[in-house]
């Protein structure tokens, strides 16, 4: 685990989408290649060190490159050994996929790579408060079908692969795969570090 390398600050909340802000095209193809070489040994092993092990992802397994230590600063993440391997094929999409957004000084807090199992759900739930106030949320589908479907609000989606999408994940949210293949998104968070408050601000929250 790597030593934390955000930069400290309180940060502002974001504004997020009401359900799904789609954001564009992204050239994804040599990492969807990439990730269909994953063994299976490999994702049952990066399972078992994921963090965010919680109970409505009884079908889905996670490959976490970044994370956010107990999901409270979004500036406190550290990354994982595999972030250096997977870092110059995921940092183009992630670059390509915020672009509209003009961030300064963007940060990648969170990356990750999630597998739902073909015919399973994740049930509907909210990622609650903390750091989740303070980033924007992305999914980048690499595997999918016309039957997962992102469920946000009352809403039921299909998330395109090719294409990125903030979604709202303080909603109540979830996914169908009612399709015969597993569906795997690449998933990432980032905020602008330039965007820090105020000193008197961050004085006044800290008192809070």
């Amino acid at each position: 685990m790597a030593d934390f390398r955000g930069k400290i600050g309180m940060l502002p909340e974001v504004t997020k989408p009401h359900t799904i802000r789609p954001l564009g095209p992204v050239e994804c193809e040599r990492l969807a290649a990439m990730v269909s070489r994953i063994s299976a040994a490999t994702w049952a092993g990066e399972d078992a060190l994921k963090e965010n092990d919680f109970p409505v992802f009884h079908h889905t397994r996670h490959i976490v490159f970044r994370f956010i230590e107990s999901n409270r600063d979004p500036a406190k993440w550290y990354a994982n050994p595999a972030w250096d391997v997977w870092a110059p094929m995921l940092l183009p999409v992630m670059e390509q996929a915020i672009a509209e957004y003009g961030f300064a000084e963007p940060q990648f807090p969170k990356a990750m790579l999630a597998r739902l199992a073909a015919g399973h759900r994740i049930d509907p739930h909210y990622d609650g408060a903390g750091s989740n106030l303070r980033t924007h949320k992305i999914h980048v589908p690499l595997f999918t079908n016309p039957d997962a479907l992102f469920l946000v609000r009352d809403e039921k989606v299909h998330l395109e692969r090719g294409y990125a999408y903030e979604v709202n994940n303080i909603v109540s949210h979830g996914v169908e795969n009612g399709g015969s293949e597993d569906r795997i998104h690449f998933i990432f968070e980032v905020y602008d570090a330039a965007a820090t408050l105020p000193g008197e601000e961050q004085a006044e929250h800290a008192a809070l």
